[in-house]
């Protein structure tokens, strides 16, 4: 028996139903292909509102699941290749065979004052403290900072050629600065390739400056050396002048002083014009003492004429008359030294007044004598300030000058491959993980 009659040939027909049914076809009729059958079965149940897939996914859940299990283990290994493997892989191929070689050199200084250090400076470094706003350690992280900032960038001379130097590889774009960047860029890329530390117990500073070319970083390291010594001398002076600044104002507002009482004493003395009232006073008390004792001898010689001599008599006149004179020229002199017990000084009478002339001068002599010794302690102070300031001078200390690399020490391309696998690797797991995470909620 042949195998066409084995197997007959079949022939589909609808029932009245609609349901499709596979009948034995006839002998010698058309034969119906299994792709058409199946498109006029699925194009039915869409027809009916039935969804094919949902249908299967009912009559067949596992192998449902299966699939769509697998669909999602295929997209999280080809996330895994996309956005871990192949970056990481090209970022290690540019790291091991694009990138230039980087040179270093070191340099290491401290700031240090000529005076002794002081026994609460040591205390306060010892506890990690500066140990005053003046001391060499607060001055170390004034230098640290500036050497980290704009201002070093600004102060740097323009033949060093800075962008040049960093722009030596420029194939090498990651880690070349590039040209016409905006200063913070600039001060960003700096940062990176000048590297500053300060051991606070020591107060050494450490500088590691990174370039294409051993030379260039030797340039570099002696620019910020350079740099670094011009703002600690500056430092200096001003710490200098501000020690003797104030010594230098107590000293002319004391010269102030002195000069305006001395004026007003040459003003008096042209007013009054006498040099010195108290020894005009002194002439005035001998005058008066002279005159009173003339007086009185004039009085016993009347006292004694008058014994044995008429008061009408011409030598007993005479005296009386010298007696009145002598009076007379008492009574003028101590006009001239006082008012007689009277407050008030009538208008014209200053001038005449030798005991008011006194007081005033006395006045001034004071305070021209005060004024005159806080002038001579002004400048005494001035003259210690100024001893201060050039003790307490600072200076940098180099410990170790440039050094010159004979080898490249950077970039680490191991770890910055490794690095990059291990960022990509995280990333990629927190993505996989907020997936699964979302999916086992909803």
């Amino acid at each position: 028996m042949s195998s066409a009659n084995k197997f007959p040939e079949t022939e589909s027909k609808p029932t009245p139903e609609g349901t499709v049914f596979t009948l034995p076809a006839k002998k010698g009729g058309p034969v119906v292909k299994s792709g058409e059958r199946d498109g006029k079965l699925v194009t039915r149940l869409r027809k009916s509102g039935l969804d094919p897939q949902k249908l299967l996914d009912l009559a067949l859940p596992g192998t449902a699941a299966k699939s769509v299990t697998k669909l999602r283990h295929r997209f999280v290994l080809i996330g895994f290749f996309l956005f871990v493997a192949l970056p990481s892989a090209a970022f290690s191929v540019y790291m091991f065979f694009w990138a230039s070689d980087q040179y270093h050199s070191t340099t290491a200084f401290a700031v240090r004052s000529s005076n002794p250090v002081a026994a609460t400076e040591i205390l306060g470094m010892v506890m990690g403290g500066s140990g005053g706003s003046e001391s060499p350690t607060s001055n170390s992280y004034i230098v640290t900072d500036y050497i980290q900032s704009q201002a070093i960038l600004e102060d740097l001379p323009e033949d060093i050629g800075l962008e040049a130097i960093f722009n030596r590889e420029s194939s090498d774009f990651l880690f070349s600065m590039g040209a016409d960047l905006p200063i913070e860029d600039r001060l960003s890329f700096w940062n990176k390739m000048v590297d500053v530390s300060f051991d606070a117990t020591s107060g050494v500073i450490y500088v590691e400056a990174r370039s294409f070319q051993p030379e260039d970083s030797v340039t570099i390291a002696e620019a910020v050396l350079e740099r670094s010594e011009i703002l600690v001398n500056k430092l200096s002076e001003a710490n200098r002048r501000q020690t003797v600044r104030y010594a230098e104002e107590a000293v002319a507002r004391a010269e102030a002083r002195l000069k305006a009482i001395r004026k007003q004493m040459l003003a008096y003395r042209q007013e009054t014009q006498e040099v010195d009232p108290e020894a005009n006073a002194e002439l005035a008390a001998e005058m008066i003492a002279g005159l009173d004792q003339e007086r009185a001898s004039r009085v016993a010689e009347k006292a004694t004429l008058m014994s044995y001599l008429d008061e009408d008599s011409p030598r007993i006149r005479m005296l009386d008359q010298q007696i009145a004179a002598l009076e007379g020229e008492i009574a003028s002199v101590r006009q001239r030294l006082g008012t007689g017990g009277t407050s008030t000084v009538e208008p014209g009478e200053y001038g005449k007044n030798l005991s008011l002339r006194l007081a005033d001068y006395q006045e001034l002599a004071v305070e021209e004598e005060f004024a005159q010794k806080l002038y001579v302690t002004s400048l005494a102070s001035l003259e210690t300030a100024r001893q201060e300031a050039d003790n307490k001078s600072l200076y940098l200390a180099t410990f170790i000058h440039p050094t010159l690399s004979e080898e490249a020490q950077y970039p680490s391309r191991f770890l910055y491959s490794l690095a990059a696998f291990l960022m990509l690797l995280g990333l990629w797991a927190v993505v996989v993980l907020l997936y699964y995470n979302v999916r086992d909620r909803t």
